[in-house]
């Protein structure tokens, strides 16, 4: 599968350094499908899911509003 892959939110999941939250936005190139991959990692355990954008958008988070200012950013310049 070749997949076009975009990290657009990170957060602390616990208190160790390597917990954390990822999501990025990923096109598979194969399917065409365009979707949110979600990772975690914690102490005793990790995992990830993948999303459509629309159910990925449903509830309101800090996730959900970093995509949407990443997709429809205006640059400084214009």
């Amino acid at each position: 599968m070749a997949v076009i892959n975009r990290k657009f939110y990170w957060s602390s999941r616990g208190p160790a350094r390597a917990d954390e939250d990822s999501w990025c936005l990923v096109f598979d190139t194969e399917t065409r499908r365009l979707l949110v991959r979600h990772e975690w990692q914690a102490s005793g355990h990790n995992g990830l899911d993948e999303l459509p954008v629309a159910e990925f958008l449903e509830p309101d988070g800090a996730a959900q509003t970093a995509l949407i200012d990443s997709l429809f950013r205006v640059p400084a310049d214009a």
